[in-house]
């Protein structure tokens, strides 16, 4: 375990062996005793912008950053990080990491999943259980609206962001919204009361949908 300081933030490198024998090195930010939050970073993902977002929301949240494979073993490595954590944990799959955290909640106790401008790949069977934040851009390409809404509509306590002025990277061109949206699903899942984004034009930066 090494320990550094990034901007006056503890970051820990972690390292874990994984069942095959294989290695998992990540980084954390945060307090072990906060809530935890395991961010996924996708092997075609800079991790620059989710690092920035990592140490963000590291103020209130225990945050991994676990830098997937470009492989199947996803699902190991986002399952090992959770075991650390140690806590039902919010996962937020970025893009096709969506994969490994959705297989995540059938094998760990996942407090809430967000995914960030992917869907689920298989509508019949991929229902996570848990209630669900899907994020995208509203001037997003691959992820569009209609297939937003209809992933919305067949995922059980889900809700719906849409970033304004944002395509498809929102870590990158919109990092204060998305982190404002991951915090207040953190802190006002579905079952906590009605969703209804603070302040006076909350459609100037998010538009929020619900179920």
């Amino acid at each position: 375990m090494l320990v550094s300081i990034q901007a006056g933030v503890n970051v820990i490198e972690v390292t874990l062996a994984l069942e095959d024998g294989s290695t998992l090195s990540y980084e954390s930010w945060g307090e072990s005793t906060d809530r935890p939050l395991l961010l996924l970073n996708p092997p075609n993902a800079e991790p620059g912008p989710l690092r920035n977002l990592a140490e963000k929301l590291s103020s209130d949240f225990y945050v991994e950053l676990i830098p997937l494979p470009g492989d199947k073993r996803g699902g190991d490595w986002t399952t090992a990080a959770l075991d650390k954590a140690g806590a039902p944990a919010l996962v937020v799959g970025y893009g096709q990491s969506c994969r490994a955290a959705f297989v995540s909640t059938r094998l760990r106790n996942v407090r809430a999943l967000a995914v960030i401008n992917a869907s689920l790949p298989h509508p019949d069977t991929d229902t996570p259980g848990v209630s669900t934040l899907i994020i995208r851009g509203r001037q997003a390409e691959r992820f569009t609206h209609e297939a937003a809404v209809s992933l919305m509509n067949r995922l059980p306590d889900s809700r719906l962001y849409e970033l304004e002025d944002c395509a498809d990277d929102p870590a990158v061109e919109a990092p204060d919204a998305l982190e404002t949206a991951i915090r207040w699903f953190m802190n006002h899942l579905p079952e906590d009361g009605p969703v209804e984004f603070p302040g006076e034009n909350p459609g100037d930066s998010l538009n929020i949908s619900g179920v």
